[in-house]
């Protein structure tokens, strides 16, 4: 039609996703599979059982408590860890080892208000024990970042650049966020994204808010707006929930509509995620209905791992059907793989970047390799 303003669906034969890959990825993708499977199914280290049955006989054998309870801090279980080692401070309570391993157990589960004071009678009682140094000093840093955290503004600036194959123009695109937190768990958030594709550019203007609520659960609420929109939706609404699960897994929903030029998304995404003791596997699976046309299916695996101060790594997999833009007022519903790393590294209390790298296929159009870079300031 004329002007090209359409929306129609392009897809290719289902063949499995590490066809499309290029060659030299592929032996990564199954290794990667194989490394996600392990984590998923891999039992998570246990504390010594032998210590426990000493203990069943014995309950006031504080040489076996404190194995019970050194093996669980080796083993990641800093919760079992801690019980215990209240257990032996209730029978020595200036005890400076076992001050020491309930310091560092607290710190573990991301206490440092509750450790500083155990690691500061710790060093009162041995102030030569180097290891007591050590954890009251890390317990000190934690609590002045969490104070900075707790100020209560970031603001972040992110640049991205895509090459797309067959000689097409590149992408780029620049956003600038800023978050504020209301209360303890409520953030309210904005920013301006400015997208360049297809000789076209859009401004987008968005504000959100998100909180927690009792029982686990956390929600939020976003709107996205471009006036003149081409390639960006005019607008577009997003809520969001998720809730706290058993064994150390979580649940996630999505819901999107996105009004563009000329057809209108709707996409409902839900999503799980299991924490483990070195890393994080979430699946996430995406419904989207575009104006007359039936649901596509998406499909993204993510595997984490955080470190430091709230920084990350992330490796994701994605693989199924999208409705994008393909050209200004176009949008089509492509089949898409894709491979990406992306993550946030926290320098100090305050600043920190973010970056990512990935190769995106959009069904028979092209592919991408995107890079992107950003900054964020906490105040």
């Amino acid at each position: 039609p004329a002007g090209g303003r359409m929306t129609r669906r392009l897809k290719r034969d289902r063949i499995p996703f590490g066809v499309f890959l290029p060659k030299g990825m592929r032996p990564l993708l199954v290794v990667l599979a194989a490394a996600v499977g392990l984590l998923m199914f891999w039992p998570a280290q246990a504390c010594d059982e032998s210590q426990r049955l000493i203990l069943a006989g014995n309950p006031d054998n504080t040489d076996a408590r404190d194995a019970l309870a050194r093996s669980c801090a080796r083993a990641g279980q800093h919760a079992a860890a801690l019980v215990e080692y209240d257990r032996l401070l209730a029978v020595d309570s200036k005890n400076v080892d076992w001050l020491l391993g309930k310091g560092q157990a607290l710190m573990a589960l991301g206490r440092p208000a509750e450790a500083l004071p155990v690691l500061e009678r710790a060093r009162a009682a041995s102030p030569e024990y180097e290891d007591v140094k050590r954890a009251e000093a890390r317990a000190r840093a934690a609590l002045d970042e969490e104070h900075a955290r707790d100020r209560g503004t970031r603001i972040s600036l992110a640049a991205a650049h895509e090459d797309l194959s067959g000689g097409r123009d590149s992408w780029q695109s620049l956003t600038l966020g800023i978050d504020r937190k209301l209360a303890a768990r409520r953030h309210l958030f904005g920013g301006i994204h400015v997208e360049e594709r297809f000789d076209a550019q859009d401004e987008q203007f968005s504000v959100g808010w998100a909180d927690v609520a009792a029982g686990d659960w956390s929600y939020g609420l976003s709107l996205d707006v471009a006036p003149d929109g081409e390639i960006l939706p005019e607008w577009n609404l997003v809520a969001e929930a998720g809730h706290a699960l058993p064994q150390d897994m979580s649940f996630s929903l999505r819901a999107r509509h996105a009004s563009y030029e000329t057809v209108d998304v709707d996409s409902v995404a839900a999503g799980v995620e299991k924490y483990l003791p070195l890393a994080r596997v979430g699946y996430t699976l995406t419904a989207a209905q575009p104006s007359d046309l039936d649901w596509s299916f998406g499909h993204t695996l993510r595997l984490a791992h955080d470190y430091g101060d709230a920084s990350h790594v992330t490796l994701a997999l994605g693989y199924g059907e999208e409705a994008e833009t393909i050209a200004p007022g176009v949008v089509q519903v492509t089949d898409v793989r894709s491979v990406s790393v992306n993550g946030l590294h926290w320098r100090n209390s305050a600043w920190g970047f973010t970056w990512e790298a990935g190769w995106y296929e959009q069904g028979d159009l092209y592919d991408r390799v995107r890079v992107s870079l950003g900054l964020q300031y906490r105040f």
